[in-house]
């Protein structure tokens, strides 16, 4: 097909996506609907600005053909490619599993402060879930060791390597859950807008955590942090 052709056919499969999400008996024209959606759907909100522009875009396509073979507007390769992936982001969203499905290093909350140390020196691994038996109690990263330490140094600091775990995710700082617990069908933009949204009230999410229906007690699938979606994007 020609670009203007496939340009359409992205735009007609995106217009009938936002006619089933909307389910108003009236017609609601292309950006009235993204302009309703953006509030509710985290990828019509990344994607606003280019989809008000592909209606533009399209009106001159479609208004302004001249004949079978000829129009006036004819999209770029990379607009038509632009389209296709939004469209396939609409209807086909890529799913936290997908991306971020792996093995987790888990401790046990009777591990010391000096234990898991070794094992962050050992690996690479700086977040951890942490679990009396198989009961989830928080997550433990390198930082909140760091403030731990930081916060209860007194002179010889040797005695707080012995510290067990289970101490310092009762920290109050920890305790205002420096993480979220997901399901494993959930959109990436939607894991995307759940950090966007704790910015903007002054919030830090360290983690998401992938469970298959993103409750606590189920077993854990994989993990995301901020810097992983960094990468992503």
């Amino acid at each position: 097909m020609r670009n203007d052709e496939r340009f359409i056919v992205a735009f007609n499969k995106i217009e009938k996506y936002f006619d089933q999400q909307i389910l108003d008996t009236r017609y609601v024209p292309f950006h009235r609907a993204v302009q309703r959606l953006r509030k509710t759907n985290p990828i019509v909100s990344h994607y606003q600005q280019d989809l008000l522009e592909f209606s533009e875009l399209r009106n001159a396509i479609v208004h302004g053909r001249t004949g079978h073979e000829y129009t006036i507007a004819d999209p770029h390769d990379d607009i038509v490619e632009l389209i296709e992936k939004i469209e396939q982001e609409l209807t086909a969203p890529k799913k936290v599993i997908d991306l971020f499905g792996k093995t987790l290093r888990s401790i046990q909350a009777d591990l010391t402060i000096e234990e898991v140390l070794n094992i962050i020196k050992e690996t690479t691994f700086s977040q951890f879930p942490v679990y009396v038996s198989k009961q989830f109690i928080g997550l433990l990263t390198d930082k909140c060791i760091l403030h731990f330490i930081a916060q209860h140094m007194n002179g010889d600091c040797r005695k707080l390597f012995h510290t067990e775990v289970r101490e310092l995710v009762q920290e109050d700082a920890i305790k205002e859950a420096n993480y979220r617990f997901i399901p494993s069908d959930m959109s990436v933009f939607e894991a995307e807008a759940i950090f966007m949204e704790a910015m903007k009230k002054d919030k830090l999410i360290d983690a998401l955590l992938i469970t298959d229906t993103g409750e606590s007690h189920k077993k854990l699938k994989g993990m995301i942090s901020p810097t992983d979606l960094i990468k992503i994007d």
